[in-house]
Formats: C-alpha cells, sequence, structure tokens
C-alpha cells in the first residue's frame, strides 16, 4: 500500500501528526497514529537499522523497517508521464516513546543515526514548492531496496510526518537499543517524564 501526499510533499500523503497537551506527565510507546500506520509500525522490525542494510542489502529486503530521521532534500520528479518526490532523509536513533509533560516537544531523537537514505513516492501532481518540508522529521515505513551510488533506498510503503517543532535533538545522545545513553539537557519548561532514561 502506498500513501499519497498532499501539497506538503506531493510524493506520499504524510500524516501530519498534531499533538496536544494532556493533565498529567506521562510516556508511551510510539505505535503510529493512523490505523494503517499502526498496520505498518506493528510490521516493522525495530533492530533493522540502515547500516545493516549497507552492509547486506540482500539479506535486508525482505525486512519491514520504520526508519525516523530528518528530511534533508526533496525533488519533483516525472517519469513515463507520472509524478514522484525523492525524498532524502538523515536517519536518527528514536527510541520510541511519546513524551507528554509540560514541554512542548514529544519527540526526543538522538543527535545521532546511521547516515542518509533516499525513498521515492508517486504523486499525482508536481509541487515546485516541495522544499518547505525540509528539516521536518520523517518516519519511512517501507523494504531497503537498492544502494545505488553509494546511496541506501527503501521502498516508500507508508510514511508519516511531523512538525520539526515537535522533536528534539538536544537531550539525549544514544544509539543502538542496549547501548549507553548521555543526558545532554534537560526540555524546559519542565523535566516531565524524561527520567526514563538511564545510563
Amino acid at each position: 500500500m502506498t500513501i499519497k501526499l498532499h501539497a506538503i510533499i506531493p510524493a506520499v500523503v504524510l500524516m501530519s501528526i498534531v499533538l496536544s497537551g494532556c493533565p498529567f506527565p506521562r510516556s508511551e510507546m510510539y505505535k503510529g497514529f493512523s490505523e494503517a500506520e499502526k498496520t505498518y509500525f506493528a510490521a516493522a522490525d525495530l533492530d533493522a537499522f540502515p547500516n545493516d542494510a549497507r552492509n547486506d542489502i540482500e539479506r535486508y529486503r525482505t525486512k519491514h523497517v520504520a526508519w525516523p530521521g530528518f528530511i534533508t532534500e526533496l525533488k519533483s520528479i516525472q517519469k513515463d508521464g507520472a509524478y514522484f518526490t525523492r525524498v532524502v532523509v538523515e536517519h536518527h536513533y528514536y527510541d520510541w516513546i511519546l513524551d507528554h509533560s509540560i514541554q512542548k516537544e514529544k519527540y526526543f531523537l538522538s543527535p545521532r543515526g546511521e547516515g542518509v537514505f533516499a525513498t521515492i513516492c508517486p504523486s499525482k501532481l508536481k509541487d515546485e514548492n516541495v522544499t518547505k518540508d525540509l528539516n521536518n522529521m520523517l518516519i519511512v515505513y517501507g523494504k531497503p531496496e537498492k544502494v545505488e551510488d553509494e546511496m541506501l533506498y527503501v521502498t516508500c510503503d507508508y510514511a508519516a510526518f511531523i512538525k520539526r517543532e515537535w522533536v528534539r535533538t538536544d537531550i539525549f545522545d544514544y544509539g543502538r537499543p542496549g547501548e549507553s545513553v548521555k543526558w545532554l539537557n534537560t526540555p524546559g519548561p519542565g523535566a516531565g517524564t524524561v527520567l526514563r532514561k538511564s545510563n
């Protein structure tokens, strides 16, 4: 299944997630928001990372992945009369926890990740202003497809679009599950439930 983009990024219809405040601080596991995303998230292998696919693309072609990061490049392209958008994402580690507290941000990604990857998504229309969505967060659901000209490509099965204002990368520095965590900062105006982290 492929989601189609509205005007924000013509390649896929990305789900714009609107989060509101909650009555008490809490944390919860990220599982997706729409029913479609929940299905893709449940099927994803969260222990499959971009470097794994780069090093052994044949082994990982059949893996369903969910890779979060920030949009660094967007290009509207046309092929055989159809429109597509090529999206390049800079991968960042994410512990898949949503923090609901006093602070506005809900997603605390690591400043580190495993490089860039690309996906090509179909679009009904050509959008000359796709670059307006640069630097926002994107979770790409798909399967590793190929490594071409040193770029790792993943299929565009579904994509969740999250505005940059909901995300911080300067609170915790962490890597893959089980690796050490470094506390960089405290989110304001309250630390909320970020105490879930430990070294």
